[in-house]
């Protein structure tokens, strides 16, 4: 299936201490650059499909999601974008992790379909959520995780 935005990586950890850091709905703040400060709200669990989170973006900026699925045996999540200053709607977006056999790796996949609010451009905002939050963030993840191997 083709989306909107698509970005790969091979992350040189095991799935096993990858999934941990994306499967946490709360998260994001310890390890994406692009995330200042994330919260659950209305008493929401950092598992539980339906559970809204509030993140403050870097430099400004915030976003509202709703996770729409966790799975732990797929070691997929779908979530969507329900409020956001950017320029765009009806979000919906997720990650999917499978095991690299050789090396011990694991190949990160993170996708975006939406649509942009009149007057922006498509194709920047689409440019901005690929390199500026998805490549971004699995390359911060990575680094993350070199940081604390051991």
């Amino acid at each position: 299936m083709s989306h909107l935005v698509y970005v790969s990586r091979v992350v040189a950890a095991p799935i096993e201490r990858v999934w941990p850091h994306l499967r946490d709905f709360n998260g994001l703040s310890a390890w994406h650059p692009g995330v200042a400060d994330s919260r659950l709200e209305e008493g929401g669990r950092d598992d539980a499909p339906g559970t809204v989170r509030f993140l403050s973006l870097n430099p400004s900026g915030y976003v509202r999601e709703r996770l729409l699925m966790l799975d732990d045996a797929g070691r997929s999540l779908r979530y969507a974008i329900i409020e956001t200053d950017l320029p765009m709607r009806d979000y919906v977006a997720g990650v999917d992790l499978c095991p690299v056999t050789e090396g011990g790796g694991t190949f990160a996949q993170w996708w975006a379909d939406f649509d942009v609010v009149a007057g922006a451009n498509r194709d920047e905002v689409a440019r901005l959520v690929g390199e500026g939050v998805f490549a971004a963030g699995l390359q911060a993840l990575d680094q993350y995780l070199r940081d604390r191997q051991g």
